[in-house]
């Protein structure tokens, strides 16, 4: 029986600290939640699913923490949640790879176009390969027309492109193309035990760590100040006895111009001297 897939990534967001022991933990389920892109995605599926008459099934790959994600799928109208356990962060061909193994009867396929932790967007990608199916990335705009889906992607230098889709194809969605909708009490709360089905992975992802320090601009030579006293120094560093402009209009023949461009980056401590 084919159904809609929408692949949903659960990202830890800030970190908890323990009031007592001063212990953090990264991946604390408090602050943690998916893309606005993945919501749309969880969007649309339940809208094709209610034109097509199909039931959508809320994917994920990871670890308990991602629970949360499937229920809140549940309750917005997805009819099942499935969690493929794996440990640590796998990659995104290893996530595709994974997610191919239960989707091989989904008749389309949903993913947001990037996840809450800056991913590079690649999953769907990755995911239409293993299947061997179509692919539509970077969705900005989608409607509905019989049994077929127009869809207009993103290209770059502010084009676009209109494609029509009847047949299996993967398709990601940017978190403008729809607002996921607001879930009732009542399905909110009956959906908080239901049962999520977990399949258990033979992929183990690498444990990522990271050292997080302040941001540092990098350094650059500065011309000396000028001025014989440290009053004028001091003015010649902060400009505050000149009037400030925010351009200069010079014409000059095109020698000229570049030893000026030079005198100017020399001045400004850009480069040592003007050749």
């Amino acid at each position: 029986m084919t159904f809609i897939a929408v692949c949903l990534k659960w990202v830890p967001g800030r970190p908890e600290v323990d009031s007592l022991s001063g212990e953090v933990h990264q991946n604390g389920s408090r602050f943690g939640g998916v893309s606005p892109a993945d919501l749309a995605a969880l969007e649309v599926a339940l809208q094709l699913g209610q034109q097509r008459t199909e039931a959508v099934t809320a994917i994920t790959v990871g670890d308990d923490k991602c629970d949360q994600a499937m229920h809140d799928a549940l309750a917005a109208g997805a009819q099942q949640a499935i969690r493929i356990n794996v440990a640590g962060t796998p990659s995104s061909s290893e996530t595709a790879r994974v997610l191919a193994s239960v989707l091989g009867n989904a008749s389309l396929v949903m993913c947001g176009d990037y996840s809450a932790d800056r991913g590079s967007g690649s999953v769907p990608a990755y995911l239409a390969a293993e299947l061997g199916i179509m692919q539509a990335l970077g969705v900005v705009a989608l409607d509905f027309q019989h049994n077929d889906i127009l869809l207009t992607r993103r290209l770059d230098k502010g084009r676009r492109e209109h494609l029509r889709v009847s047949d299996r194809t993967v398709i990601s969605v940017e978190g403008s193309i729809a607002q996921l909708r607001r879930a009732s009490l009542q399905n909110t709360l009956a959906t908080r035990n239901t049962h999520i089905q977990v399949i258990d992975s033979l992929i183990t992802g690498k444990t990522v760590t990271s050292t997080t320090k302040p941001f540092r601009p990098r350094p650059r030579s500065l011309a000396q100040p000028h001025g014989t006293t440290a009053l004028e120094r001091l003015h010649s560093i902060t400009d505050v006895a000149t009037a400030s402009t925010r351009g200069e209009q010079i014409e000059l023949t095109s020698a000229k111009s570049a030893m000026y461009i030079l005198d100017t980056l020399a001045r400004w401590g850009y480069i040592e001297h003007s050749q």
